[in-house]
């Protein structure tokens, strides 16, 4: 007997609906074409179709999962499938929240309690594509999805707690009388770390991309900047090479000045060229604030030693 697959339960319930393959391609916003294909084997649907499909046959999408038995894809779509869905949770609870916000923007404690939440599922969300990244990059030989823990199922428990509970206490800096230079091209992301420094008390200047930042601290006073917060990709001249020139700059204390990373290139390779450059440490974008301000303070404060 014919080993069931994905192909064969497509047309199965294609035939069981009675449909033919141009009104389910119809239903589905594909070609005749495609569906014919799915019920040869010949290729299989994309991901984001699942549920829609599930739905037009009458079915669940863990009943197509399970007939994906050919060359194992069954696993590389039951893991690419729970991974979407585990990104999706974050993704609605913040938008969720967004609307939440703005319809209580005049209460104080409930605009809090919402853009903790956000600030939680965003966390979460940074962290999930992290993991992914890392396994993408993997040198082992299995899927990516192999090993990657579903965890979406706990956000909402993790959400309550955070949001619900005492607020703990909480570090706080002072960077008063410290001047930042940020080196970054998009102009959003040089208002959200200006913004953020600005509660420490930390003055800051910007530089659109490595050429201007080089620029400004060849024509600045020595001392003038305590720390640059580099981009690594920038037009002109990127964070990289800005960081070499700087560190071969004729005054010893312009060419020894602390230079943090600023990026959203997060794998073990980006970590080591920064490194490598001259670059001092690395911080993710978007900024886990304490965790920023925690790197900050090893730089500025031991500054004031000297």
């Amino acid at each position: 007997m014919k080993q069931s697959t994905l192909g064969s339960c497509i047309r199965a319930l294609r035939m069981q609906n009675h449909m033919t393959q141009v009104q389910l391609a119809a239903r589905l916003s594909v070609t005749d074409k495609a569906v014919s294909k799915w019920e040869r084997d010949v290729s299989y649907p994309d991901i984001a179709l699942f549920p829609r499909l599930a739905d037009v046959l009458g079915v669940t999408v863990d009943d197509l999962l399970r007939e994906c038995k050919t060359e194992c894809r069954s696993s590389k779509l039951l893991r690419a499938f729970e991974v979407s869905r585990d990104i999706r949770t974050p993704l609605h609870i913040m938008l969720g929240f967004v609307e939440i916000a703005k319809n209580n923007y005049n209460d104080p404690e409930t605009l809090l309690k919402y853009l903790e939440g956000i600030k939680v599922s965003g966390e979460y969300l940074m962290t999930l594509l992290n993991n992914i990244m890392e396994a993408a990059g993997s040198s082992d030989k299995r899927s990516a999805f192999e090993d990657f823990p579903v965890g979406a199922k706990h956000l909402d428990q993790y959400i309550q707690e955070k949001i619900c509970s005492d607020p703990k206490d909480s570090q706080t800096f002072d960077f008063s009388g410290k001047r930042i230079l940020i080196a970054e091209d998009m102009a959003v992301n040089r208002e959200i770390a200006a913004e953020i420094l600005k509660q420490t008390g930390a003055e800051t200047e910007f530089a659109e991309d490595g050429l201007a930042c080089l620029e400004k601290m060849e024509s600045s006073p020595t001392g003038y900047y305590d720390l640059i917060l580099m981009d690594i990709l920038m037009p002109n001249m990127d964070g990289l090479e800005a960081t070499r020139r700087i560190r071969h700059l004729e005054d010893p204390k312009k060419a020894s000045i602390p230079i943090i990373a600023m990026t959203t290139t997060v794998s073990e390779k980006d970590r080591n060229a920064a490194f490598e450059a001259g670059m001092d440490a690395f911080t993710e974008k978007p900024i886990f604030v304490d965790r920023f301000y925690a790197s900050l303070s090893l730089y500025l404060n031991r500054k004031d030693e000297k």
